[in-house]
């Protein structure tokens, strides 16, 4: 916060909670902040005010702009050639990305997802382990073990052949034998 020049008194609590920026894990912001963004060069520019989400995240993106934000500003972005039109008060402002730029920060997301990911894998595998530690082993002989797996059914069955014509068919269903005709 401090390379920013933010202080804490202009952030705001955040209910949000992001999805799909780390596959498998979701992240809630620390607070939000209202700042003033101008898109655009100094001749042509475009002025709002907009939400930001603050995460605590290692990331090599300073911004997202969501689908709220880019409604916000009518922008058409082209994900192909890295560039976004949006309206402005004379007449369209081009925001040009940069290719290696956005392939540096795609393999730089790549490595932080795959950390992320095994950080909380293990830690995970941690609370299992703990959970595990936590509750006492009963010993069981095997005798009983096979007689708890295996399923017994009531004394009270009927055996009924699944093909009456044929006696000699060996498949048949077993029921209880205290069933009403319903």
């Amino acid at each position: 916060m401090d390379k920013l020049g933010v202080e804490a008194k202009h952030l705001e609590p955040s209910r949000t909670v992001f999805h799909g920026i780390v596959p498998g894990l979701s992240c809630s912001p620390i607070s939000q902040i209202r700042l003033d963004v101008l898109f655009g060069t100094s001749d042509h520019f475009r002025r709002e005010p907009i939400w930001f989400e603050v995460v605590d995240l290692s990331s090599a993106y300073h911004v997202l702009l969501g689908r709220p934000a880019l409604a916000k500003f009518m922008a058409v972005p082209h994900y192909a050639y890295l560039k976004m039109k949006m309206p402005g008060p004379k007449g369209l402002i081009t925001v040009a990305g940069d290719y290696r730029k956005s392939q540096e920060f795609a393999q730089a997301g790549t490595k932080l997802a795959k950390s992320l990911v095994i950080a909380e894998e293990r830690h995970q595998l941690d609370r299992i382990v703990a959970l595990a530690g936590e509750q006492p082993t009963v010993p069981v002989s095997v005798k009983e073990s096979a007689g708890e797996a295996s399923f017994q059914p009531s004394k009270d069955i009927k055996k009924i052949p699944l093909n009456p014509e044929d006696p000699s068919c060996s498949k048949y269903v077993v029921v209880g034998a205290h069933l009403s005709s319903k």
